[in-house]
C-alpha cells in the first residue's frame, strides 16, 4: 500500500511505523502503520477517496493536543493535516486551511488589528479541529466567529453555514466530517489589552505534557474545581499525575504511557461518580 499511498500524496509525506508520540502534545502513542500528511486539498481528498473505497481505517489528526494515542499505535492510516496550511483573505472574513494553527490565525488577527480571537490567544492545535470540537477559552468559542466550514462527507466536498454547524459546548454536528477550511469573520478593533491579560492568565496554566483540560463542564460545574476540594491534585499512576497546579490537567513526567493516562482518567471518573454522582465526560480524543 505504501506505493499507491505515495502515488497519491505526490508533494506530501507518507511515513510507515511511524510513532504517534511524535505528534501529539501528551508525547505518548504507539506507532501508526502509516502516518501521511498531504501537501494540498486535491491530495487530501483522493487519499480519503482511496482508504473508503476499500474500507481502510483512517484517523485525521490536528496539532495532536487534544488527543490520546494508545501504546497498541493505530492499525491504518493517520492522517495529518498540517501541512495544508494557508490563510487567504477577503472582503468580510478570511479562509483558514484547516491545518493552519490557531495561534497562527490569533497572530494574523493581531497584526490586522481584527478582533474577536483575543481570548483564544496561545490556545494550541488546528483550525479544523478547533472548529470541529468548537474549541473555547474564557468567553470564546470558535463557533461565535465561523462564517463557514468547507468539509468532506459521505465522499463529497459541502459547504455549511455557521448556522448550520449545529455548534453546541464543545462539539458540532461536524464530527463526521474532515473539514478542509474555515471561513472566519474579522472585524476592526482589536483588543491588545485583553490579549495581555489572557498571555498572563496562560502563564499560570500547568507546564509539561498534557492535553490541556481533560473533562468538560458539566451541568455548570466547573470540573477542575470540583476536582481541588475531593483532594485529587497530585494523584498518581505510574508517570501521569494530576496537576497540583490545575486539577484539570493531567501531567505526563516524561515516563508515563498511555495506559498510565488512561488509567488514572477512569480513576478520577470512578471517584467523581462514587462522591459526587456526576458523569465526567472528557474532552480529550481516544487515537484507537
Amino acid at each position: 500500500m505504501y506505493k499507491q499511498l505515495k502515488k497519491i500524496v505526490k508533494y506530501g509525506k507518507v511515513i510507515r511505523n511511524e510513532l504517534l508520540s511524535q505528534h501529539t502534545s501528551y508525547r505518548v502513542g504507539g506507532k501508526a502503520d502509516y502516518f501521511v500528511m498531504p501537501s494540498n486539498v486535491i491530495e487530501l481528498y483522493d487519499l480519503i477517496q482511496y482508504l473508503t473505497n476499500r474500507s481502510i481505517k483512517y484517523y485525521i489528526l490536528g496539532g495532536g493536543t487534544n488527543v490520546l494515542a494508545m501504546d497498541s499505535g493505530y492499525k491504518g492510516v493517520v492522517i495529518c493535516l498540517k501541512l495544508i496550511n494557508e490563510i487567504r483573505e477577503y472582503d468580510d472574513y478570511i479562509q483558514v486551511m484547516a491545518g493552519t494553527t490557531l495561534m497562527e490565525v490569533c497572530k494574523y488577527y493581531q497584526e490586522h488589528n481584527y478582533c474577536g480571537l483575543e481570548d483564544a490567544t496561545l490556545i494550541p492545535g488546528t483550525v479544523g479541529a478547533a472548529v470541529v470540537g468548537n474549541a473555547g477559552a474564557y468567553k470564546f468559542t470558535m463557533g461565535n466567529i465561523v462564517k463557514g466550514v468547507m468539509v468532506i462527507e459521505d465522499g463529497l466536498i459541502k459547504y455549511y453555514s455557521g448556522g448550520e454547524c449545529g455548534f453546541v459546548y464543545r462539539d458540532s454536528r461536524l464530527r463526521n466530517s474532515i473539514v478542509l477550511s474555515v471561513d472566519i469573520i474579522k472585524n476592526i478593533g482589536c483588543d491588545y489589552n485583553r490579549i495581555n491579560e489572557v498571555i498572563g492568565l496562560r502563564s499560570k496554566q500547568p507546564k509539561g505534557y498534557s492535553a490541556g483540560s481533560v473533562f468538560k463542564r458539566v451541568d455548570g460545574i466547573i470540573v477542575s474545581k470540583m476536582l481541588d476540594e475531593m483532594g485529587l491534585k497530585g494523584l498518581k499512576i505510574g508517570g501521569a499525575r494530576v496537576s497540583e497546579v490545575h486539577a484539570g490537567f493531567i501531567i505526563n513526567d516524561g515516563t508515563a504511557t498511555s495506559q498510565d493516562i488512561s488509567n488514572l482518567i477512569s480513576n478520577i471518573k470512578d471517584k467523581v461518580y462514587k462522591e459526587k454522582g456526576v458523569k465526567l465526560e472528557e474532552e480529550i480524543k481516544y487515537i484507537v
